[in-house]
């Protein structure tokens, strides 16, 4: 499997807070079934040398300790006017220099500013992979921005811990709407430790094959993601409108 999100990345963020901790993640990640896992430090206005930096650090670490993770970088960006450009003078980074910003938002907004900074990753020539909108409030209660936003060009990526209910009853309701309906691209982990919101995706694997078409798991967890990380076109099949 290929973990498009997570903060693995010690000391840049509030996931791994050192080294030792970003061990036992990927240790953890690898034992669940991830090869590859994409590091997303959350990021707003640059870091690019700093991600680089310590991924290179992490990379020594694993390889020196025999474990089989392969790591490409990548930031969870927070969506701006100012985004598209930065990413554009190489101060932001997409997913292992593909064409797909991964895009966070605020929890509680109207849709209307995150629809301009999504067309403006458009404009430029990026395909902005929304991180987990199903734990965005105004798309529970307005969802047609996922009609919208999937007609731009967005891609969407939900989390493990929403399938599973650990942010409640509305993320967890929403996130699987989006990948029954056929709008969700990938489940990734959005993992910050080995011990709470974890990069175990072996459970969320056969949540999927239980409630999905025996397809579905491998397309949101394998395919689409290596999509991403080559730098390919998605797939552009019609989802089931809200």
């Amino acid at each position: 499997m290929i973990d498009l999100h997570s903060h693995i990345l010690p000391g840049l963020d509030d996931g791994a807070r050192d080294m030792n901790a970003a061990f036992h993640m990927a240790a953890l990640a690898v034992r669940s079934g991830v090869g590859t896992m994409v590091v997303t430090p959350h990021c707003l206005h640059g870091g690019a040398m700093e991600v680089r930096s310590a991924l290179t650090r992490l990379r020594r670490t694993l390889h020196n300790f025999g474990i089989p993770l392969r790591l490409c970088e990548g930031m969870e960006i927070f969506g701006t006017p100012e985004t598209a450009a930065l990413l554009k003078a190489g101060k932001l980074l997409t997913l292992n220099r593909s064409r797909y910003p991964l895009i966070e938002f605020g929890f509680e907004s109207d849709g209307t500013g995150e629809t301009a900074v999504l067309e403006d990753l458009i404009r430029a020539g990026y395909t902005p992979l929304v991180a987990h909108p199903e734990r965005y409030q105004y798309v529970q209660e307005d969802p047609e921005l996922i009609n919208l936003w999937k007609k731009m060009g967005c891609a969407f990526q939900i989390n493990r811990g929403s399938l599973l209910g650990r942010f409640g009853e509305g993320p967890r309701t929403m996130a699987w709407e989006l990948a029954g309906r056929g709008f969700a691209t990938a489940v990734a982990s959005d993992a910050h430790a080995a011990t709470f919101r974890t990069p175990w995706l072996g459970d969320v694997r056969e949540l999927l094959l239980e409630a999905l078409p025996p397809t579905a798991a491998a397309w949101l967890l394998e395919e689409n993601p290596r999509r991403i990380i080559n730098n390919e076109e998605l797939p552009s099949g019609e989802p089931e409108w809200f």
